[in-house]
Order: C-alpha cells, then structure tokens, then sequence
C-alpha cells in the first residue's frame, strides 16, 4: 500500500490525512506536539468562504504603520523583530494592492468553493461527530460609513454560489442581537456562513484517522529527510526514521523550519492571534459577530463562548501578552450592553503567514515526492476540508479539479540545496 507521511498534526494535516486515508492510502502523521493543540484549537471556528479575502489590503499599509507600535491594537508589530522581519514586511505590503487583494480574494474563494458542501457531507456521513453551527455572520459597526465599504467588497461572492451579503440597519441588528448595545450603528449579514468548535472538529477528524488505521504520531518532531536524487525517502525524527512513498508539510507556521531542511526557503512568518474562551457565559449570543472597526470577533459555543482577533508579529513564539488579551475584552465592551463575565481561558496561537496572504499549496519544486500545504492565515478551519480534498487528489491523482497557480510555492524566489545526502537540521 501506498504511504503519505504527513508534517504537522493541525487542522490542515488532520483533514490532508483524512481524505488520504480515505482514499486507501496507508497514512502517518507526525506532530511535534499534540495534533490539533496549536492554532487549531483555541481559533473562532470559522467556516466562511465568503470571507476568503487575503490579509494584504488596499489601505493596509497606513493603518499598518498607525497600530505596529500599539500593543493594544489590531496589528502589533514587536519592534525588536522589524530587522529579521523587513524582507517578509516588504513583501507584504507590495501586496497591499487593489491587484493583488482581488486577484488572491479570487484566488480564496476557488480554493473554497466546495467548503459548505464538503462539511455537508462530514455530517451526513456520520462518520465524525462535532459541533458546528448554521447561523450565519454578522459583521457590526460602530461606524456607517465602513457598511458600504464592505458590501462592496463582499459583492463578488454571488460568483461563487454565495448568497449576497445584505446591509441590516441599526434597527434590525440590534433585534438580531439583542445584546449588542445602542452604539451599533448598523451592520452586514452572511448567511450562508458557519461556525464550528474547532476542537471538537480537529478531536474528532483525531479519532476517526485511529479508528480507521492511520497512524498518528504526537511529540514526534521531524529532524530531517533522506532524499535520494529528486525524490524524499523517509524523514527522520528523534527515535527514528519514518520511510513513505509521498510526503505532506502541513506545519503551519512552522512549515518554514521544516522545509529548510531540504533546502527550500519559503516567505513564512507567524502572526499571533489571541482569544479568550469563557463559560457558562452571562450572555447568549445569537450568532458570530464580527466587530468591524476594532477587527474583534465573537462565537458562541455550547456553554461558552469564546472572543478573539488581534494580530501580533513578534517571532515564532507562544508568550501570552495579557496586554492583548485586555484588549480583547475593551474593544468587545464598545460594542454590548454589558460585559460577558464567566470562567475565562486566555489562549494564543502562531497563524501561518505568507506575504500574500495565501496558502502555499502543492509540490515542492525539484522534488517529485513532496507537498506542501500550509499558509492558511486566519482561514485554517474555513480552508480545511477543500485543501485535505485537494491533496489527496494532487498526491493519488497527479491534478486537482482547482487551479492550484494561485498557491504554488514558485510564486515565491526559493532556492533547493544539498543534493543525494542525508540533511540534518536541528530545531
């Protein structure tokens, strides 16, 4: 039997080897901590292909260079990291272009056009079990003039078989949700948009890949690969070294690390999200909000309800800045009527960055055995299911029914080294 050696135990690497196994490949997956535990666990959930658009922006770079030294803002960038960091930031602001955001919103929304169906399908084959929610997104402001700025924006969804995003006036939000405060001034629906508990979903995908014979590796960290010419052999980790036929880099952030190690130098960085999970809350909210001046988001779960954003460049780290995670709770007050009290978990994980703000999918260039599938920004659980059916196409199949153009690593300069050797890379 074929075997598909997956990187990264994550959303993306959990759903990449669902759809492997399901397609009869024989499946290990390795993590360097606990599958799931990382972003994939303490993100909104969201699963919106409306909301597909890359983080590159038109205007991004004035408001960028407003909030990089705020630490309570939506964009905080660590000064000590600005020089390690300037290559990968002037990259990503030469995409803060109308161009590029609409040829990457383009881009997203092809990459998940499949998304509501696939997650359809989960459900009706009951094969997994996990929370997930049909209550559409509410995006809130506190500000008039951002509504037809962003029904604009969002117009282009009806292309994709996405029902058109409607303008709810102050009057209708606040019966919507009730426990938004006068302050609100109007705000935008979704639909179509849903949410899930995306620790239920990343346990359950766990438990399903066990059940059904796959092998998932947890504090197995991949210290190098044997490559043979143009092709992986096995990779190696600290008690062994795992052979395959296809090998699979969904690490994420991390993925840059990993993929060092055969010699490609992939524009990767990590941007730290935040939130703060809270249960038995003292508000019940009735669907997603998105806070659209602060960037603040909102989802309620059973029994808890968790309120996340920011975004925070300081290096590949997990230090919690308590700081950010008051700034959370500040900017979701201006907008409610009174503040959501309950049992708080602060968290904070590494989203996957590239200066695009799209995903790095497909082969490795030069090799002819390894994949690559990370990048997902703040998409992960919304891009899930379609990237897992598009690798397991790309790597039983040879070719994908969407143009993966858009996402190959080659849109990037890389380089490939080290030639019929064993490369070892200590991380």
């Amino acid at each position: 039997m074929t075997k598909a050696i997956i990187i990264g135990g994550g959303i993306i690497g959990l759903a990449c080897a669902f759809y492997l196994r399901k397609q009869g490949m024989d499946v290990v997956l390795i993590d360097k901590g606990d599958s799931g535990a990382e972003c994939s666990s303490g993100n909104m959930g969201w699963v919106c292909p409306s909301l597909s658009d890359p983080v590159p922006a038109p205007g991004l770079i004035k408001s960028s260079l407003k909030w990089m030294i705020k630490r309570d803002s939506p964009l905080y960038i660590k000064p000590a990291i600005v020089p390690s960091l300037s290559p990968w930031l002037m990259q990503f602001w030469k995409f803060c272009s109308e161009e590029s955001y609409q040829r990457g919103y383009t881009a997203g929304l092809e990459l998940s056009r499949k998304t509501l169906s696939l997650f359809d399908e989960l459900e009706q084959e009951g094969c997994l079990e996990f929370e997930m929610h049909r209550k559409g997104l509410l995006f809130v402001f506190l500000d008039q003039r951002y509504i037809e700025e962003k029904l604009d924006n969002y117009s282009i969804v009806e292309s994709y078989g996405l029902p058109a995003p409607a303008a709810k006036s102050k009057k209708e939000v606040m019966e919507m949700e009730p426990a938004l405060s006068d302050a609100v001034a109007g705000g935008i629906y979704l639909p179509a948009e849903r949410h899930v508990r995306p620790e239920s979903l990343t346990k359950a995908l766990k438990k399903w890949l066990i059940s059904n014979g796959a092998e998932v590796l947890s504090h197995t960290e991949a210290t190098g690969f044997i490559q043979e010419g143009d092709k992986i052999s096995g990779v190696k980790t600290r008690k062994k070294t795992i052979e395959g036929d296809h090998f699979l880099v969904t690490a994420g952030a991390w993925a840059g690390l990993v993929l060092r190690q055969v010699g490609l130098h992939i524009p990767m960085t990590a941007g730290k999200g935040y939130s703060i999970t809270i249960s038995n809350p003292s508000i019940q909210f009735q669907q997603p909000l998105y806070l659209g001046d602060s960037r603040v988001t909102i989802s309620p779960f059973h029994d808890s309800v968790r309120i996340g954003g920011t975004m925070e460049l300081s290096g590949l780290n997990t230090d919690l800045d308590q700081r950010r995670i008051d700034s959370l709770k500040s900017s979701a007050a201006q907008y409610l009527r009174s503040s959501v009290r309950g049992d708080e978990q602060a968290w904070c994980g590494m989203r996957p960055m590239t200066p695009d703000g799209l995903p790095i999918i497909g082969k490795a260039p030069s090799l002819n055995n390894l994949f690559i599938a990370s990048g997902h920004a703040m998409s992960g659980i919304s891009m899930a299911l379609s990237t897992g059916s598009v690798m397991s196409d790309l790597i039983t199949k040879g070719m994908s029914d969407i143009d993966l153009t858009p996402f190959r690593l080659d849109r990037f300069s890389s380089k490939k080294t080290h030639k019929n050797q064993t490369i070892t890379v200590n991380m």
